[in-house]
């Protein structure tokens, strides 16, 4: 075979492998759209109803650094809000956003010392969406001494579900959800259910739930981090750490997931 002739037929199943890829991508954005399309109708009636319930859900939230605390935030203005992509001039839902917010009337005034700790708060804040005023006192050469930040005590919360067309899943990715900071689960279209959205829900209401378990590719990581050391006996006997008594973990309390988390929002709403 000459240059010429290799070239083209590297060329030509470049060409192919492209197309595939492309028609997987269309077909992902299908079920991306049909999956989410179903949840954003979950999450317009459950928002709703707490919206009109308004449930008393109590959230703690802890600093940086863990020594300060916003307390007694209370959960509210739950919204809902579904991300659009057209493509020949037909709508597909991309994502979900959810938000609220937990607040109190409070207000929180920080004191910092030096200016590195200074600037570390200052970016946990910002990383974590937080409003802040902030007084710099600085010493003669303009060095910052001390930092006093005041704060209201709100925090914001956003849940975003998103398709990842390229690899076929749907991504959770919640910020600021029970705590602070962002984390992200992975589905397989087929966990992408009403089951799941339903684990979802219970955290957000601060129900028993097992959310963050639920999924292979949860079970995957977890089971990573939870892979047990090399027995002791291969190990060499400088490198052997001293033995401690080992106890059990507490079972987790999970509800009956046969029962309806929505069914059961709804029914108060009847009263």
């Amino acid at each position: 075979m000459g240059l010429l002739d290799d070239l083209k037929q590297q060329a030509d199943t470049l060409r192919q492998k492209e197309q595939v890829s492309q028609e997987e991508i269309s077909q992902n954005l299908l079920l991306t759209h049909a999956k989410l399309k179903d949840a954003l109708h979950y999450w317009v009636e459950l928002f709703n109803s707490l919206n009109v319930i308004k449930p008393t859900i109590a959230r703690v939230y802890y600093l940086e650094g863990g020594a300060t605390r916003m307390e007694n935030l209370r959960q509210s203005d739950y919204n809902v809000n579904g991300r659009r992509l057209t493509l020949d001039h037909k709508d597909y839902i991309e994502a979900i956003v959810l938000r609220f917010r937990c607040a109190s009337e409070q207000k929180l005034t920080i004191e910092k010392q030096t200016d590195p700790l200074v600037q570390r708060m200052r970016e946990h804040l910002w990383t974590n969406n937080l409003k802040f005023d902030l007084k710099e006192m600085r010493n003669e050469r303009g060095y910052v001494e001390r930092g006093i930040f005041t704060m209201n005590c709100e925090v914001p919360v956003m849940v975003t579900m998103i398709g990842d067309l390229e690899n076929g899943r749907i991504k959770i990715v919640c910020k600021n959800l029970e705590k602070f900071g962002e984390f992200t689960n992975i589905y397989d279209f087929e966990e992408f259910n009403k089951e799941l959205l339903e684990e979802l829900g219970k955290v957000i209401i601060a129900q028993p739930n097992n959310f963050r378990s639920v999924g292979r590719h949860q079970e995957s990581m977890r089971a990573t981090a939870t892979r047990p050391p090399r027995p002791l006996a291969e190990l060499e006997p400088e490198t052997r750490p001293p033995q401690a008594p080992q106890q059990q973990a507490p079972m987790e309390d999970v509800s009956d997931p046969t029962k309806s988390f929505l069914g059961s929002i709804k029914s108060i709403l009847k009263r």
